[in-house]
């Protein structure tokens, strides 16, 4: 029988390493993919300017918070919010609530 092992979906890290689960929305259903303790607790603060959001993984400012793909986290004892850009995000943005990332890319 034939086993598939895999990492966590938003990073290099190797299968066996702590995983959990961060879900989003697709067009019908949710979507569920693995992610490592370092990638859940990975986090950029918000810049200081009014309406504008950073993606978590990467620090890219945008001034639209629906051009981020937003992920509920659980793993362990961890719980909680990550917002990434289509970069960061595997397969992209959420395809039928996210907005195109280039044109609301804030200028740093």
């Amino acid at each position: 029988m034939q086993q598939t092992l895999s990492g966590c979906a938003f990073c290099d890290s190797p299968p066996g390493a702590e995983m959990g689960e961060a879900h989003t929305w697709g067009k019908d259903e949710r979507v569920t993919h693995p992610i490592c303790v370092d990638c859940a607790t990975q986090t950029r603060s918000d810049p200081d300017e009014r309406d504008h959001h950073a993606c978590d993984g990467c620090g890219l400012v945008v001034d639209a918070l629906a051009a981020l793909t937003r992920f509920r986290v659980e793993l362990g004892h961890l719980e909680g919010p990550l917002q990434l850009c289509a970069r960061c995000s595997p397969g992209g943005l959420a395809t039928y609530w996210t907005r195109d990332l280039e044109e609301h890319l804030v200028d740093g």
